[in-house]
């Protein structure tokens, strides 16, 4: 394994660990890994379907997200890995990718009018073992292991509109603005079988630099569409606007749905983009599909779970989660869960009125 330069580090670090959240972070409780939807959102998440932005009950909003997604066994093998373990540098090549996420943020909805002030911050970690067995033992000083860290934010200004093209028409489309500052940075860590790295693994998923900064200014649209009584298809797109990006091309996304009324008490949403394409922080190709459920308890309650697969790249990752939700005339509430390891994500969402 030869070493790679340090821009092929960053490329594909960010490439492997960021694209995937960066593409649709569950804020506002609203996103398919915790039951939501993209292209029958909520109405709130900057990141939505701008035609549901008229679904959303007026009131100000406020979230708050934060939780670990890593393949399965990546800190545990790190923390615990020997000075010259095979075995162990084996499982971690199958479960190479940690991931830790916070974000929050406010939004302003009336009339089908959506405002939205959003923070997201990433911080994973990639792990390139060497796996060549003359690299052990007497020759591990040769051993030319490394793990790559990766630290990125978001700050968004989102503004836009939705609803029906016309007064008791089933037929929606919406249009909504982003602007965005991001900004990144990048640590490694060579020779990953000289030590356990637990201190190492923890900094890496908490640090707080960053060492380059741009923008970004993106248009999104969507189109919800009445079928027949209680079968609505959607399509959304963002990214209209192609952009280079660094070294990031920045097109148009495309995405599609059919959500099914399950009688009066629940909703089945199928969804899934149509092309894959380049996303944030660096160059991959990435898409996904999803299938999420809403169940209505009662006029007050709802429970929602989703299930996610995301392709990025070659590496297929498959999120599972689900949320609560409590509504008045006045206030909402939803507590959303993800199944995962170490810190699952979690999220929240407040609305008063």
């Amino acid at each position: 394994m030869t070493p790679k330069p340090l821009l092929a580090r960053i490329v594909v670090i960010a490439s492997a660990v960021c694209a995937p959240v960066w593409a649709q972070s569950p804020m506002f409780t609203d996103g398919p890994a915790f039951g939501g939807s993209k292209v029958f959102s909520e109405g709130v998440n900057p990141l939505g379907n701008p035609a549901r932005y008229g679904q959303a009950p007026p009131g100000y909003y406020f979230t708050y997200l934060n939780g670990d997604q890593e393949s399965k066994d990546t800190e545990s093998t790190l923390n615990n890995m020997g000075s010259s373990d095979p075995a162990s540098m084996a499982t971690l090549a199958n479960a190479p990718w940690a991931l830790r996420t916070t974000a929050y943020g406010f939004a302003a909805a009336k009339n089908g009018g959506s405002l939205t002030l959003t923070r997201e911050q990433f911080n994973g970690l990639v792990a390139y073992p060497d796996q060549n067995p003359a690299n052990f033992g007497a020759g591990l000083a040769n051993n030319q292991s490394y793990l790559d860290g990766r630290r990125a934010t978001v700050d968004r200004l989102s503004v836009g509109g939705g609803g029906p093209v016309q007064n008791g028409s089933t037929t929606a489309m919406g249009l909504s603005l982003r602007v965005e500052r991001l900004a990144m940075g990048d640590t490694v860590l060579d020779y990953v079988p000289l030590n356990p790295y637990p201190s190492a693994v923890s900094t890496l998923l908490d640090g707080t630099s960053t060492t380059v900064s741009s923008w970004n200014m993106a248009l999104d649209a969507g189109l919800v569409l009445e079928l027949a009584q209680g079968v609505r298809l959607g399509v959304s797109a963002d990214q209209i606007n192609p952009k280079h990006l660094w070294d990031v091309y920045l097109q148009p996304q495309f995405r599609a749905g059919l959500q099914l009324d399950l009688g009066q008490i629940a909703k089945l949403s199928l969804e899934s983009d149509l092309n894959s394409v380049e996303r944030m922080p660096f160059p991959v190709k990435q898409q996904s599909s999803s299938a999420s459920l809403r169940f209505s308890l009662s006029t007050a309650a709802a429970f929602l779970v989703g299930v996610e697969r995301r392709k990025v790249d070659a590496v297929d990752v498959t999120n599972i989660g689900g949320t609560l939700q409590i509504r008045t005339d006045s206030l909402l509430l939803g507590i959303g869960f993800q199944a995962g390891q170490d810190r699952p994500m979690k999220g929240a969402t407040f609305m008063v009125n």
